[in-house]
């Protein structure tokens, strides 16, 4: 039934407002709600057909079932119930403006200038400096312009103020969209036409509006994406974040720190190695800020990605710590897989190979970037112990699979670059040391590789050999 859905979503505290809502004759007309509503309470998780029956016979003892009746019951609770949640959950009751327009239009001077004031201080009072922040700007400023028109005809009034609640609430919007498009392109290597961008981009730069810190935010973040090779962009746009967290609402600000995190990522993906101490402090300080947690869940793929950070920089410890801590936010289904995979991570890097290949056995996942991830540390490993027959025989597993897979983005160059390298260095024939060294010269050129370092240690120590 939708209604117990609906009511499975309100806590405790808020369904004893709902009682007094659906009790007051100015909401709610109909006595028999709140009775439905506390038979409802008292369901005892009963099937649909039992509560039928139990509803019916609480509302109209003795009277012949009536299925129409009743849901048409249960219907009008359900509107109530939503007009309730209206109420309950709007965003910000203080920048409700009825009361400023019932004064303008009854021509209550008084009254609508001390409003307007108080409406005023209290937007400067807030801390956010958002899309938000300016919408309800332009609302207040244009209730004033209203006013102010019906009082004289000719004046300086307010436009330019709200020229501009308007035109930066848009470039916000419209640069927060841009750059959640372009996040998921870099993945999936799709293209979307964003309309006036660059005329945008030039109308924010006249009017050095990139200093305003949530909407130099975004613009920086866009250019950081569009201009990937430039770290300016980068540092600008995350010295505004740091600067201005208390300007963004909360759910904001949590999509803003993932941008930063994601472009840590992308960097470190492209061989920019200065990069993991950052994104291992920034996992810190999103696994305490909540930050990525999301409805009690940790997402399977931010689980491996913070252990790997804390492998690659030796924190081996500490990663055991977060595996422990943390595997029961993952979803059951990948709770013991996700968690075996990163322990043998651990082991492997801890040169501990023969328990570390045991855990990876068996594992398999239906997503194919982790799967390739596990093939990769399954080849390193028995490259590790000589097992050169076998590791061979999962690289050709693991290019087969790549040229199966269409949905994999930009990291099939990364790994499909590995698995030349990886052929290159199981051929036994090569032994004079000027095949290695211009190995190793290709290699350091190499902008899109995965494992870069781990096949840099393995052709130095040909070049030593010979």
């Amino acid at each position: 039934m939708k209604i117990n859905s609906i009511l499975g979503l309100i806590d405790k505290k808020a369904k004893n407002r709902l009682r007094k809502f659906l009790r007051s004759e100015y909401f709610c007309t109909d006595p028999q709600l709140i009775k439905l509503f506390e038979l409802l309470e008292k369901k005892n998780n009963k099937i649909e057909d039992e509560l039928k029956s139990y509803l019916w016979s609480g509302l109209f003892p003795g009277e012949k079932y009536n299925d129409v009746k009743l849901r048409l019951l249960l219907s009008r609770l359900v509107s109530q119930i939503e007009n309730f949640i209206r109420i309950e959950y709007r965003q910000d009751p203080n920048y409700d403006l009825s009361q400023l327009k019932l004064y303008r239009h009854r021509s209550e001077d008084k009254l609508f200038l001390q409003f307007l004031e108080e409406q005023k201080e209290e937007q400067q009072k807030s801390t956010l400096r958002n899309e938000t922040y300016f919408e309800r700007r332009y609302a207040i400023d244009l209730e004033e312009y209203d006013y102010l028109v019906s009082k004289k005809r000719q004046g300086e009034f307010n436009l330019r103020q709200i020229s501009d609640s308007i035109e930066i609430s848009y470039a916000i919007k419209k640069l927060r969209h841009c750059c959640r498009v372009l996040q998921i392109h870099s993945i999936y290597k799709l293209e979307t036409l964003f309309p006036y961008i660059e005329e945008t981009l030039r109308y924010i730069e006249s009017n050095n509006w990139y200093d305003l810190p949530v909407l130099g935010f975004y613009y920086y973040n866009y250019q950081s994406i569009i201009h990937p090779n430039n770290s300016d962009f980068f540092k600008r746009c995350f010295e505004l974040y740091e600067m201005s967290e208390s300007n963004f609402e909360e759910e904001e600000r949590r999509y803003a720190f993932i941008d930063i995190l994601n472009y840590c990522i992308r960097k470190l993906n492209q061989g920019s190695d200065q990069y993991y101490d950052m994104i291992f402090n920034l996992y810190n300080r999103g696994l305490t800020q909540g930050f990525l947690i999301d409805q009690g869940k940790l997402s399977r793929f931010t689980f491996r990605n913070i252990a790997e950070i804390g492998i690659q920089i030796k924190e081996y410890q500490w990663v055991l710590n977060f595996l422990d801590n943390y595997k029961s936010y993952l979803d059951h289904q990948y709770r013991d897989s996700f968690y075996q995979l990163e322990k043998a991570r651990v082991l492997s890097d801890q040169k501990n190979y023969s328990k570390a290949i045991n855990l990876l056995a068996h594992l398999s996942f239906s997503d194919p970037m982790i799967e390739l991830s596990t093939r990769l540390e399954r080849v390193r490993i028995f490259y590790e112990t000589e097992e050169f027959d076998l590791c061979q025989y999962h690289i050709e597993s693991m290019d087969l699979f790549i040229r199966r897979k269409k949905n994999i983005g930009y990291h099939t160059d990364f790994y499909k670059n590995f698995i030349w390298y990886i052929r290159r260095l199981l051929r036994p024939e090569k032994s004079e040391f000027k095949y290695w060294k211009l190995l190793r010269q290709q290699l350091e050129k190499e902008d899109k590789i995965t494992s870069r370092k781990w096949l840099f240690e393995k052709i130095e120590a040909k070049c030593r050999l010979n």
